[in-house]
């Protein structure tokens, strides 16, 4: 459980991190919007609108909220004699949006997830949830930044190994090929000798694949859309590939049974492996970000 801090026009507001869920401080925008804060916390969290709202996110976030306990809060809305705290609403309904201060002189409030502070923050003030939301998203600018744009991550992974890969067909090829303008060019094996691998790998070809993904983005390919897993085991296949070459292994339907073969033993072994399984939580987060 770890704690940073927002900048909330000039307010510093506590920020903690439960199971990578952002949580704020109610307490510190509340101090925030007004000296005389005591009791404002309270006075939000009674009001009907807060009540729905709250339902509502519980109902869509948390499968254990206790909807009886709910209608029963709903009913004495309204009522003279109706309070209810972070405390209390957390207690009878086993809500996990909020997280309540503990009691004492060194409680550090309650602390509300992002969408309930939103909430409280336009109760208080818009410009306050304006304020917020900006922050938001300047944190979310800066971890991209530390963890990079998945899609230059994966083309990182590959690039790599697919020079290796070209470099051993450059070795190969007849030097027309290398020196003379079309259309001995054209017969350059780079796509088809890459093609086997996809098809290996992916099931397609990247021609098929970009004829079963035509929304996606020109300058992106079946490599960049695939699991760490998947690139890690077609990184394997390439340097084979390029060692297979090298050996003069010529035969191209020999070279894709023989790496076929390689799949079909190291795939399952490495879906295994709890390395690739980190790898792959590390890109599903920065992925995200980017969304």
């Amino acid at each position: 459980m770890a704690e940073n801090g927002l900048n909330l026009n000039r307010v510093l507001v506590r920020l903690k991190k439960v199971d990578d869920t952002d949580y704020v401080s109610l307490q510190d925008i509340a101090k925030g919007y007004s000296e005389h804060w005591h009791g404002l916390i309270n006075d939000w969290i009674r009001t009907a609108e807060t009540i729905e709202y709250m339902g509502l996110w519980e109902s869509l976030e948390n499968d254990n909220f206790n909807y009886g306990e709910f209608d029963i809060i709903k009913s004495q809305i309204g009522r003279n004699r109706f309070r209810i705290s972070p405390t209390q609403w957390v207690f009878r309904t086993q809500a996990i949006g909020i997280i309540p201060g503990k009691r004492g002189k060194y409680s550090k409030g309650a602390f509300a997830q992002r969408d309930i502070a939103l909430h409280f923050c336009y109760w208080l003030n818009p410009a306050f949830q304006l304020y917020l939301i900006r922050e938001f998203d300047r944190l979310k600018t800066e971890e991209q930044i530390r963890i990079g744009d998945p899609f230059n991550i994966k083309r990182f992974l590959t690039a790599g190994t697919y020079s290796l890969l070209v470099n051993s067909l450059l070795s190969k090829i007849d030097e027309r090929l290398l020196t003379h303008p079309q259309p001995y060019k054209k017969r350059l094996p780079f796509a088809a000798e890459a093609d086997m691998i996809n098809q290996i790998v992916f099931g397609f070809t990247a021609k098929q694949w970009r004829l079963n993904n035509p929304k996606t983005p020109t300058n992106r390919n079946q490599r960049d859309y695939a699991k760490v897993l998947e690139l890690v085991v077609l990184n394997c296949l390439e340097v084979i590939d390029a060692m297979l070459i090298q050996w003069d292994i010529e035969d191209l339907a020999e070279r894709q049974s023989i790496l076929q073969n390689t799949y079909d033993f190291i795939y399952p072994i490495m879906k295994r492996t709890k390395t690739i399984q980190d790898l792959q939580a590390l890109a599903d987060k920065a992925s995200g970000i980017i969304d």
